[in-house]
């Protein structure tokens, strides 16, 4: 199971602070076909799951059955808490809780017995836990007589949601509760070939093989659709039934993020894919040349064109509500926002615990791009903002519990990640918090606050690109005074030095990759600057490595590292970030990125597959390094280097589309004369192929780029290259916003590699109307020195200047 966080842009993975809801980091991929009502999806839901259960009618259940009276339930329910209190080890308790419910007689029992057994065994058991076998047997006994009843209609509204969110507990703990769903699709890269494979193995037998975990899911679905009918004012008078509160509502979000989270990490437009290199045992191959698999087994291969790209109706069908859960969640979001016979709406009424579960719900499960769902988000949004400001009018804001608030900075910048309209509500949430709730004059103002809150306030600036240098101070602050103690104390386990008092390593690793992302150095604050120092150190020291890797053998250095739970993930964002950030020549960090090299490089040789955006990273810090630092790097073998080369080619000659300014500025090119190429290998925007002794760009031609001596990348910077521009005042300066880790890098790659690279940025271009054709060119006649003289009429003409900084012109 996929754990930690991702590095170009975070998987909407949660921080585990403490709290009752947590990410599971399961993937699952929905049907891609529009449902146009909700009998047709259900029928197709159902499909999907559990296809021998649609054969199997459901168990009707009979009039004495599971529908004992409440004097008979209660003694029922007393022994099922009796067992949740005996002296025993957690496992034992509830496999206790589970067996005192089985053992009763069906007439003694009602559903009251059912959920109050599954809620209360799902609090206690923990997630490591031994004898996990036998209590998941026992669960799916209880949660097969729960499938009857649900299918029957025996449950009220409140029994319906406390039985989603214990299943979904459950599987927070164990996984396999329900069947293994998301197929790791393989792409696999060749020298010669450019087109993207991908290959996806499905189980024939996986009906036979998971009959119970297939019941579960299926328990779920029919738990949704139900819920659904709850949310639906006209069947509800009709029905006279009650409809949820705001508590079971944020707990059935909570229950169905968890069990169907995002398959597309935030602000990506495709799930991630995995790749291995092509080393394959002579074992494993057939007379015919074909891999050899299970006969249970049937792989399904499909050829992408990397020139056409992906399909349109694809990508858009991401963004559809397609799915159950989809449709639960739009339901939600209609009923948190409906005013009720007080004037106000449920969304109003819920205390902070709910509104962060709310909106950390939408985060995981990544659904904002309904209309539904962006009125809650940005409602609640607002809804927190205006709290934090009453709170501190009364005096009263320190009370708010940080977890709350970090919780909720954590999903707005996730989210606005997938839909930009959510941008300013991130920011101005931020700005609230920070002028309301964070003492500045305090020596340490983040002191009370957990690593987790800390982590995660980072991630939501990280997302946001919000330059909030102070907070991002007292953040990486706290982080410094863990990692200094930790080193003084000689402090290497984390539970006996006292767990909330140290970030743990993933962690650390997460604000690495925010500092890469913002591009924090040295010149904003010295803070940044210890933290990449301390960093390496510390993480050698975690590793036991503290006097460097020499003589370490590679087992020794993979077993450091997958003991304190650096995976390949945490490995590319170390790499990565520290390329970005040029913190590569201090033997600790040297010593740092040639254990990941050398691990890399092992996993590769061995067959094992590796995440492409992984792939993607490790392969820049590569290039920057073999010039920079070739120490680091020169433990990977030539293979694995064509490998990752391969990946990155390949995803870089994938079909892109042209933003309005860049189609913008290739016209206003093309108006001048100067001829160059749209969309250019290792994405440049516009490129420019100059002869040797050219002077003016106006003589380009389209020759061989590879060839040409000189070469002119000319790169538009829109917002997303930058941090986020903060509003001013009336008469202040606009504050010139910096660029972020990946265009930087972008830069070093290019430069590197021979071109000359002029930036056209935002800020600069967007001050000129759309009509005045005329000021772009001199714009860019000054900028790509075009032409020695541009001529509009007889008596408008614009002779070439060389740029002046600082002008306070429009145009200049």
């Amino acid at each position: 199971m996929r754990k930690g966080f991702l590095t170009t842009l975070l998987v909407a993975s949660t921080i585990e602070n403490g709290s009752s809801f947590q990410s599971s980091g399961r993937y699952i991929i929905h049907s891609s076909k529009q449902m146009t009502n909700k009998s047709t999806l259900m029928s197709t839901t159902s499909s999907q799951h559990t296809q021998n259960l649609e054969k199997e009618a459901p168990k009707e259940v009979s009039n004495y059955e599971w529908r004992a009276n409440y004097h008979t339930s209660s003694r029922t329910q007393k022994r099922i808490k009796a067992a949740a209190k005996q002296r025993a080890s957690p496992i034992v308790r509830a496999s206790s809780v589970l067996k005192a419910l089985l053992s009763q007689d069906p007439t003694r029992c009602n559903a009251s017995n059912i959920v109050c057994a599954l809620t209360l065994s799902a609090k206690i058991v923990p997630k490591k836990a031994q004898r996990r076998h036998e209590f998941r047997s026992l669960l799916h006994q209880t949660c097969d007589i729960l499938h009857h009843l649900v299918a029957n209609r025996m449950l009220n509204t409140r029994q319906l949601a406390n039985a989603a969110w214990a299943i979904a507990k459950h599987y927070n703990s164990d996984n396999l509760v329900l069947p293994p769903t998301f197929n790791g699709k393989e792409s696999i890269g060749s020298e010669e070939n450019y087109a993207v494979s991908y290959a996806e193995t499905l189980d024939l037998k996986q009906d036979e093989k998971y009959q119970q975990e297939l019941k579960v899911l299926d328990t779920i679905d029919m738990i949704a659709s139900q819920l659904l009918d709850t949310l639906d004012l006209e069947l509800l008078s009709k029905n006279g039934n009650k409809g949820m509160n705001e508590v079971e509502m944020s707990m059935v979000c909570w229950a169905y993020a968890v069990i169907y989270p995002r398959s597309v990490p935030a602000g990506w437009e495709f799930p991630p894919r995995l790749g291995k290199m092509e080393n394959v045992n002579e074992e494993q191959i057939n007379v015919d040349g074909s891999y050899m698999q299970s006969e249970d087994e049937i792989t399904f291969e499909t050829l992408k064109d990397t020139e056409n790209g992906w399909d349109k109706d694809y990508i858009q069908e991401e963004f559809r509500p397609t799915s159950l859960a989809d449709f639960l969640f739009d339901g939600m979001s209609r009923a948190f926002t409906r005013p009720q016979s007080n004037g106000q709406s449920l969304l109003q009424q819920c205390q902070w615990k709910e509104l962060s579960m709310i909106v950390w719900s939408f985060a995981n499960r990544g659904y904002c791009q309904s209309n539904q769902s962006m009125n809650l988000i940005l409602n609640l949004a607002d809804l927190a903002t205006a709290r934090i400001e009453k709170a501190s009018w009364v005096g009263n804001a320190g009370e708010i519990l940080p977890r709350d608030l970090t919780t909720i900075a954590w999903a707005l910048g996730i989210l606005q990640s997938d839909n930009y309209n959510l941008t300013d509500a991130l920011e101005s949430y931020v700005n609230t918090l920070e002028d309301n709730v964070i003492d500045y004059s305090k020596s340490r103002p983040l002191e009370h606050w957990k690593s987790a809150d800390c982590v995660q306030m980072a991630i939501a600036l990280g997302h946001g690109r919000l330059d909030k240098i102070h907070l991002l101070e007292a953040i990486y602050k706290e982080a410094l005074i863990s990692m200094n103690r930790s080193l003084s104390m000689k402090v290497t386990d984390f539970k006996n030095g006292g767990y909330d008092d140290y970030f743990q390593d993933f962690e650390l690793i997460v604000l690495l990759w925010v500092q890469a992302r913002l591009y924090l150095t040295g010149d904003a604050s010295s803070i940044f600057e210890e933290f990449t120092e301390v960093m390496p150190k510390y993480l050698l020291y975690r590793m036991h490595m503290s006097d460097g890797i020499a003589g370490k053998s590679l087992e020794e250095i993979q077993s450091a590292m997958s003991r304190i739970r650096i995976g390949s993930q945490e490995q590319a964002n170390i790499a990565w970030s520290l390329t970005v950030l040029e913190k590569y020549h201090s033997k600790e960090s040297i010593d740092l990125l040639k254990s990941i090299f050398m691990v890399c490089d092992k996993s590769c040789k061995d067959g094992e597959q590796i995440r492409l955006e992984h792939a993607h990273q490790l392969w820049q810090a590569i290039c920057i390094l073999e010039g920079d630092c070739p120490e680091a790097v020169k433990s990977v073998d030539s293979k694995t280097k064509q490998f990752m080369k391969n990946v990155w080619y390949q995803e870089k000659s994938r079909h892109k589309s042209s933003s309005a300014r860049h189609r913008a500025l290739s016209q206003t090119l093309d108006f001048m004369g100067v001829k160059h190429y749209n969309e250019h290998d290792e994405d440049i925007d516009l490129a420019i192929v100059l002869e040797e002794e050219s002077k003016w760009t106006m003589t380009a031609e389209h020759g061989d780029v590879e060839a040409s001596t000189q070469k002119v990348a000319v790169e538009f910077d829109g917002p997303t290259h930058f941090t986020k521009v903060p509003k001013t005042k009336p008469g202040e300066k606009p504050i010139t916003p910096r660029a972020l880790g990946h265009t930087v890098l972008k830069y070093k790659l290019l430069k590197q590699q021979g071109w000359n690279i002029v930036r056209i940025p935002f800020y600069e271009f967007d001050r000129i109307p759309f009509w005045a054709s005329m000021e772009r060119q001199r714009y860019l006649q000054r900028k790509l020195k075009t032409h020695p003289n541009l001529t509009f009429s007889g008596i408008d003409v614009s002779e070439y200047k060389a740029p002046v900084p600082n002008r306070k012109s429009r145009f200049d």
